[in-house]
């Protein structure tokens, strides 16, 4: 039986202990592990970080019903955090083989927004127990990867602009979670060091190694604003380069739809209608009408009640109706519980969104089974 279709491996793919059901090969086609081997230990499968796997599908493996793996966007997201950690603190040693984890994480979180669209959007939105220095960077590149796609910036760009989104916050991650449980006002300390983040943040890349001038200026300006209330420089619209207003943009919406020790999340459709209609004069419009673009009303993660009084969760954006999205209802309009949510089209009778609804964190949601990874 011979080769034939290279195919990606995902981490998700790849579980410690447990034989390889594949030979797997480098991007350059080099073999690195047969079939039978074990990954043996945590510290292996990170080491592994640093190269794009692939493995190789046979003739014929299709024709007897096999199917490629889906990434299990649920499933990378404890990955994606657990390398992020990593590369936060080899910055921060000036480890110069952090770079290539930063790209490698940014090619993967690009390829999974391409793959599984709309369960990338509805992990962007999903409540989780994780950091909120690390969560929201994963937020905030997830959102670049589709607005960078959609501005039509090449391969190369889209991941530059997704790395700048991995590092802009790197010299300020333990504050960051510190004023995420804070209810108040920024120490004169806390403030200073937030106004310096982005000049800091640069210069740990530069450290380790980053060249590349949209990255670093991504980086610097992220936190500028076009009518020059923005830092460290003051800059107007036309100073700042694209890859700072698509992150400044991201970045005001992630935290408009995070949960903080002290706040709940603002509604989406809440946050997208302030987001537009106050912030034109600091925030890019067009990238603001862009990521109602792609998150749509009733983007996927979102919980909504439908008109027959069930409460579902969206999977799948409305292809040619936004107000009519996918969706997988988990409690009847008698308030129980199903066993198994229900598949229902938003477009048909009876299915409508009435209105979006609050999450119960009591009512544990299997999210992998109700996107059908298992």
């Amino acid at each position: 039986m011979s080769l034939n279709e290279k195919v990606r491996v995902t981490w998700g793919d790849l579980e410690v202990g447990h034989k390889l059901i594949w030979d797997i090969y480098s991007e350059s086609g080099k073999l690195l592990l047969k079939a039978g081997q074990t990954i043996p230990s945590a510290q292996v499968l990170e080491g592994m970080c640093k190269y794009i796997l692939y493995r190789y599908v046979h003739d014929g493996e299709t024709a007897h019903g096999k199917k490629q793996k889906r990434i299990n966007v649920f499933a990378e997201l404890a990955n994606f955090i657990f390398r992020l950690k990593h590369i936060f603190t080899s910055l921060e040693e000036s480890d110069i083989a952090c770079l290539g984890k930063i790209e490698h994480l940014a090619k993967d979180i690009q390829e999974m927004c391409r793959l599984e669209p709309d369960a990338a959007i509805a992990l962007f939105h999903l409540p989780n127990e994780h950091p909120y220095s690390v969560f929201h960077v994963i937020q905030c590149a997830i959102l670049c990867a589709f607005l960078s796609q959609e501005e039509g910036l090449s391969e190369h760009d889209q991941r530059i602009v997704i790395a700048a989104a991995l590092t802009a916050n790197v010299s300020m991650h333990a504050l960051q979670d510190r004023l995420s449980k804070q209810d108040g006002m920024l120490t004169p300390d806390q403030d200073d060091e937030v106004k310096l983040h982005p000049e800091k943040s640069v210069y740990l890349l530069q450290v380790v190694g980053v060249k590349d001038k949209i990255w670093l200026k991504t980086v610097l300006n992220h936190h500028e604003r076009g009518d020059a209330s923005g830092y460290p420089a003051g800059l107007l619209f036309d100073e700042i380069g694209q890859g700072g207003l698509m992150l400044a943009v991201v970045d005001c919406y992630s935290e408009m739809v995070s949960t903080r020790d002290y706040r709940e999340p603002l509604f989406i459709k809440d946050a997208l209608s302030t987001f537009l209609l106050n912030n034109s004069k600091t925030y890019d419009e067009h990238y603001a009408l862009q990521i109602i673009k792609q998150l749509s009303i009733y983007p996927p993660g979102s919980f909504v009640e439908l008109n027959n009084g069930e409460i579902a969760i969206v999977m799948k954006r409305g292809t040619k109706n936004p107000m009519k999205p996918i969706v997988k209802s988990f409690i009847g309009p008698d308030k129980k519980r199903y066993i198994n949510p229900l598949y229902r089209e938003c477009g048909l009778n009876g299915y409508e969104v009435d209105a979006l609804s609050g999450y119960d964190p009591n009512i544990p949601l299997n999210y992998s089974s109700i996107w059908e990874y298992t």
